[in-house]
Order: C-alpha cells, then structure tokens, then sequence
C-alpha cells in the first residue's frame, strides 16, 4: 500500500511536468541535469522485461516512459513500469525475409509524439498515448544521434537584429506545436534534417560537413554538433550556416553537444573536454585530464561540469575555468552522467552509481546487469534499460513517504 501510493504521489509530479526528459540527455540543450531529488540509498520499485537487449536511454514525457528494445521495438510503460503499448518494425532483407530494424540512435518524444530513428535513416514518428505510426520520414542516410527539437523561438541570450531574425522561424509561424520541428542528423554525411514536428514534411536540409556520431544539441538561437573533423558546427533555426570552431589535434567529437547559453560543451577523441563560446567562435577552455577518448555527453550545472571518460573515471571540473575538482574512479567502461539535485548519476559496466555532486563521494551503487545503459531522471525516479533485456527504476524507499527530503 505504501509503495502505490509512493508511486501515485511519483505520477502526479510526472503530469506536472516535473518527469519530462525529452531527450537522452534530458532537454533539448542535452545538459543533464534535473532538479529531482533522488535519495542517497534509492530502492528498487519495479522492473519491467522487454524480451530483447535495451541499449539506449529511456526518455519520457512525464506521463509515460519510452525505450527502444533490440529486437525493432518500441514500447511504453506507464510510472509503474506497466506496459501501455508496444510497436514492432521490421523490414524486407536482400533475401526478401522480414528481419527487425536496429534503433541504434536513443528515442525522443515531444509534442504528444514519439520519435524513433533506425540505422537505415528511416525517423519514424509515433502516438504517445497509442503507439500510432503518425508519420515517418526517410533521410537517405544513417542515424545513430538521437533526434532533438526546434522550438518555434529557440531561447537566446543575443540581442543583435540579426540572430532575431534567424529565431522567427516564419517558415513555422503557423504551427500549433510546441516544438516547431524535430531535427536529426545523418551519421555518414554530417548533414541536418529539420522536419515538421506534426506532419513529417521536410523544412530545409544542410549541406553535409563530414561524420557525425552523436547528437546536436539545441540553445542560444542555434544548433551545434560535433564531427570528425574535430571541430563544433553552428547552425541558425532556419538551417542556415553560422561558423565552425575549430578544435584540432585529435579533437573529433562523436558525442553529444551541451548547450548552455551561449556556451557549448563537449568531449573529443583525445580525452578533453572543451567549453567554446558560441558567439564568439572561440574555445573557451579545454580539460586534458583523461588520457582516453572522451565521447559521452557532460551534464552542465551553474558551477560544474560533469563528463566521463573511456579510462573509466568521471570528472567534475569547474565551468568557468576547466579545472578539476574532483574525480571518480568507476573500475569499467562509464556513460554520460546526469546530475539530479546534488547528486551524480552513473552507470558504468552495468553498475548504477550515486554520487555526491560537490566532491564525487560515492553513496550507493548497485548492479542492474553486464550492461546498463546511462540513466534517465523521470521525477523522483532514476530509470535505466539493460542488456538483459529489462528497464529498472528506483526511487525513495517507502519509509521515505512522509519524511524530510531535505535530510536526504
């Protein structure tokens, strides 16, 4: 009885709003970082089985939660971990048998829909409450990145007429959404798909720059990606090019960009961390602590920044400087952390970490699985997907009901 009602009080917040995490990475500027407050010795609540590997971030519109499952699926849970529906898709092989499709690139959901890229560049876009294939859309291309938002006026700290201009987006004015439209970008040829977020119909598309392995993120009037050209991309809402800030060196970034302001943040081949200036055109600062490749996606609060690393640590450096303020040792292979209140989130080798956020002490760990995929904060939940095929959520035990959550 105590846990239903835990998970009840968990829901209302989630329709509040309060459990979206629209993304992989949370929000459209791919920061990571929720104001949930999660326990420091969060308890199992439920554990659902999808039957086929999970190997990307769970997202959810604070309603229901979403994932894609190896076997082509796409399925939707409510806040219990309930499956509300569940769609297949398979295509035609040379041999003309039917075969799953790959969802290699992690889901997104806005605007009441679901979106759902293959490896063979096909975005498929569903009906949150049903399941329903809307539309889809065929890019020509490859997509691993995960698909991101354009909001009719995308929030902007520049004041120029200039970058006003670029953030009408006339093109959209007369879209009812919230989100104007859904971008997705091609793997093999670094080129930016821009679609309308209702019917599927293609806004504009940019000229391709070169491989791109991760996924852009959205802030500042602009829309910045990295690629294997070792530099940061930075287009305009209406598709159009801005500039290219150069990294160099082994510098290319095939993870996620995090866009804070006018400031981006990103992890590169040769184990840095770079924070650029997206007016400026500048790199601002860049972190060399890791000696490995550095390819997840940093989670950026207002005094730190959080990344992890292929040599198995996670760092936190401070945002205006780069310097290191503290490191975790997680002994595996780590994805991209997120920040819930004062607290890191983890996984790494299937291990999901607690950690504290000012000095990376640990609080808790458990084992999900061999594999567990980096983890989503819906509400009050922390919510993960594994290689064995299941999505997990833990939350405030139930003795928690009731108690300060300030003491936690």
């Amino acid at each position: 009885m105590i846990l239903s009602k835990m998970i009840t009080l968990l829901a209302c917040c989630a329709t509040a709003g309060y459990g979206e995490w629209n993304t992989y990475h949370g929000g459209g500027d791919l920061r990571g970082v929720s104001d949930a407050i999660v326990p420091p010795k969060p308890q199992l609540l439920w554990r659902y089985s999808a039957g086929g590997e999970v190997y990307s971030t769970p997202v959810s519109d604070g309603k229901r939660i979403f994932f894609s499952a190896k076997k082509g699926q796409v399925v939707a849970l409510d806040l219990n971990g309930s499956k509300v529906w569940k769609k297949s898709f398979s295509r035609t092989n040379d041999a003309g048998a039917a075969m799953p499709v790959r969802f290699e690139a992690p889901l997104a959901c806005a605007d009441g829909l679901v979106f759902a890229a293959t490896t063979r560049g096909t975005l498929h876009a569903l009906d949150a409450k049903t399941g329903e294939e809307k539309w889809c859309y065929e890019s020509g291309g490859i997509i691993t990145g995960s698909p991101n938002f354009v909001p009719r006026k995308i929030n902007s700290d520049r004041k120029d007429a200039k970058t006003q201009r670029t953030e009408k987006l006339s093109v959209l004015a007369s879209s009812r959404s919230k989100q104007s439209a859904v971008v997705v970008l091609d793997q093999s040829e670094g080129s930016l798909h821009c679609l309308d977020v209702q019917t599927g119909k293609r806004i504009w598309k940019t000229e391709g720059v070169e491989r791109c392995d991760g996924a852009p993120g959205i802030g500042n009037g602009q829309i910045v990606f990295g690629s294997c050209l070792a530099a940061l991309h930075v287009y305009g809402a209406d598709g159009k090019h801005l500039k290219d800030i150069e990294v160099g060196g082994d510098g290319q970034i095939a993870g996620g960009v995090a866009v804070d302001g006018k400031l981006a943040f990103a992890g590169t081949r040769d184990g840095g961390l770079i924070c650029a200036d997206l007016d400026a055109g500048d790199i601002v600062w860049s972190s060399d602590e890791s000696e490995d490749q550095t390819f997840s996606t940093p989670s950026v609060t207002d005094k730190l920044v959080v990344y992890s690393s292929d040599d198995g640590l996670v760092y936190a450096v401070e945002r205006v400087e780069g310097k290191t303020v503290w490191k975790f040792d997680t002994g595996g292979l780590p994805y991209s952390p997120v920040v819930a209140g004062d607290k890191v989130v983890v996984s790494a080798d299937g291990v999901l970490y607690l950690l504290k956020l000012e000095d990376g002490a640990k609080l808790w760990s458990t084992e999900v699985s061999d594999d567990a995929t980096a983890p989503a904060i819906i509400g009050g939940l922390i919510v993960v997907g594994a290689d064995d095929g299941t999505v997990s959520a833990w939350g405030p035990p139930p003795t928690a009901l009731g108690s300060n959550a300030d003491e936690w």
